[in-house]
């Protein structure tokens, strides 16, 4: 992935951020976070990116909070370079329509 393919898929995920349901906003901000790492490189700021990618890692699906297991997955996933994950069907199909009928 090149620059202008990581701005237009961050451009994506910052839209996505705003209509999800909060857990899943929550794994889309970490996969930015990790993206942007994973496509920039190592950065002036590396001991404090290092430092999260610790927390991230200890940080596995048992934390006890959904929003910071959500979070962690997203930073690795998009650490290591991987597609986002697809929304869950159970969430969008559980979420109130737009529109009153």
């Amino acid at each position: 992935m090149d620059k202008k393919e990581c701005a237009m898929l961050l451009t994506l995920i910052e839209r996505q951020i705003f209509i999800s349901e909060p857990q899943r906003a929550e794994y889309l901000r970490g996969y930015h976070r990790g993206i942007v790492f994973h496509v920039l490189g190592v950065s002036d700021e590396r001991t404090e990116e290092h430092q999260h990618r610790m927390l991230m890692d200890q940080s596995g699906s048992d934390s006890g909070d959904p929003s910071v297991d959500s979070y962690a997955r997203g930073y690795r996933d998009g650490f290591e370079g991987m597609k986002p994950e697809s929304p869950s069907l159970t969430s969008i199909f559980s979420r109130p329509p737009l529109i009153a009928v």
